[in-house]
């Protein structure tokens, strides 16, 4: 405890002598209000992080039996529509900040900037480009835009492994055999097929059940999280490891509109938010948020309660940032992505950069905060590892990208992730990072013809912002640094050369 003690001192001091000196980064307050917050929930977290040795995190000390893995998604929630990583949101996630404090939380997740392209790269380790999901599926001509068919995703490769599989919310992977989810590996599908879906019964909301459809009266939050909760108990008396997969619909739009003002959220949920006089839209935006929060807090309770918190690694992130209002939206969606620049459909960092949490009892470390570039299909890596399943080199024609984040959340952050670029397209907005560097900009749509991508890019003029000094991507520094611009957009007509 005295070295807890010694370093905690010594940050406290390093933190008085910094800010005289102006040599923060906004990067690294942003990494440090984690630090600090970790130090509020529990100082004998810390001491057991500092007096355990790292050799009691490695990976072979996970137990043999097949973990059930939890992995929740929300829709639309931004960065900074999550408590344990912006100070300055007026919105309450107490299960999400719970999973941070008592597991991991990553400052710099990303993922794509739209719904489906998002979730076809954590459920196959690539690139929506290369997978075939490089926009929403298309409802008239599906084979043009859908995971392609040499393709396997995440629960094919559980089912064989024996897990029973369930989905149970959004799907948005297609919406004809064989794209469905029962064609994919799930075993229990509970849910609706596309993008958005009312949250309040209606005679245009059909759910499905499997391939059959249906109505229900219940709103959607609570719908899905009864319908995961029942499949959880029979996993459970059934002696079955679980693939449980819930993708909320919260807080994607329809949500509070000028010409249609009856709210998504029931009263009791509004209420809570009327009372700290917050007004519409972000009172509703933040009781459907709020909500869906809680939820995910009733499937971990049972989780509990079956005693199965020790076998469980439960995930939890949003597809991509907050929508915000643009004139393209032509609507007030008043989502927060903090401090960074752009919201849902640009590649700035709004629209990719969003909140994501993990913890498995007993297994990872208790408040790590990790500030290394994590990507949408290190999911993909890291549940087939927890799951001892090989992460395959290719899937289909193209390569696996995802890296497993085992070994670097095992050792507390010891195992770096590796320095890797990464790259992000849609509908012609482009981007790629690498370190802290990142090109932006647009080129004309090119709808999946990635060899006139390359074309395209020849003579593009992108932006280059530095992410260490600038998270607000405020200054473009091409012109500065004109070696750096001209290596990235190299490696990003690489890219673009090299998918089959």
């Amino acid at each position: 405890m005295h070295s807890i003690t010694a370093a905690f001192v010594c940050y406290c001091c390093s933190e008085a002598v910094n800010f005289q000196k102006g040599t923060d980064t906004m990067e690294t307050i942003l990494s440090r209000r984690g630090f600090l917050r970790s130090i509020g929930v529990s100082i004998a977290t810390l001491a057991m992080a500092d007096s355990t040795d790292a050799v009691e995190y490695q990976a072979a000390n996970l137990s043999n039996q097949k973990p059930n893995i939890l992995l929740i998604v929300s829709d639309d929630q931004g960065w900074g529509d999550a408590a344990c990583n912006w100070d300055h949101t007026n919105i309450e996630t107490p299960v999400m900040d719970e999973i941070a404090n008592t597991g991991v939380r990553f400052s710099q997740f990303y993922v794509n900037p739209l719904c489906a392209p998002t979730r076809s790269s954590f459920m196959t380790g690539q690139y929506s480009m290369e997978n075939g999901m490089w926009r929403g599926p298309s409802k008239e001509r599906e084979e043009e835009r859908c995971i392609s068919n040499d393709v396997t995703i995440l629960p094919q490769f559980l089912k064989k492994a024996g897990y029973r599989t369930g989905i149970f919310g959004k799907w948005h992977l297609g919406y004809q055999t064989p794209n469905i989810p029962n064609d994919r590996g799930f075993d229990e599908f509970y849910g609706f097929l596309g993008g958005a879906h009312p949250y309040a019964p209606t005679p245009a909301r059909l759910l499905m059940h499997n391939q059959q459809r249906y109505s229900e009266d219940m709103h959607l939050t609570d719908y899905f999280t009864e319908k995961a909760l029942s499949f959880i108990k029979d996993c459970a008396q059934k002696k079955n490891p679980f693939f449980c997969y819930v993708p909320y619909n919260a807080v994607h739009g329809p949500l509070w509109r000028e010409e249609s003002q009856k709210p998504s959220g029931k009263k009791e949920w509004l209420q809570k938010y009327a009372s700290k006089n917050i007004d519409f839209p972000r009172r509703d935006y933040n009781a459907i948020l709020g909500h869906m929060d809680h939820s995910v807090g009733r499937l971990l309770r049972l989780i509990k309660d079956l005693k199965m918190e020790e076998n469980t690694l439960v995930i939890y992130f949003s597809d991509n940032g907050a929508c915000l209002m643009t004139a393209e939206t032509k609507a007030n969606y008043p989502g927060n992505n903090g401090p960074f620049r752009g919201g849902k459909g640009g590649t700035y960092e709004g629209g990719i950069r969003v909140p994501c949490v993990m913890r498995w009892k007993n297994k990872f470390p208790e408040g790590f905060v990790s500030d290394d570039t994590v990507v949408h299909f290190d999911i993909f890596s890291t549940v087939l590892e927890a799951a001892g399943l090989p992460v395959p080199k290719t899937n289909g024609k193209n390569p696996v990208h995802g890296v497993s984040l085992m070994k670097h959340i095992l050792s507390r952050g010891k195992e770096p992730m590796p320095e890797r670029t990464v790259f992000w397209e849609l509908t012609g907005k482009i981007a790629a990072r690498k370190g802290k560097w990142k090109l932006v900009g647009n080129v004309e749509a090119t709808r999946g013809k990635w060899q006139q991508m390359v074309s395209e890019l020849q003579n593009a003029n992108l932006e280059l912002y530095n992410l260490e000094t600038d998270i607000g991507e405020t200054r473009d520094l091409r012109q500065e640094h004109p070696a750096e611009y001209a290596n990235l957009k190299k490696e990003l007509i690489t890219f673009f050369e090299s998918i089959k």
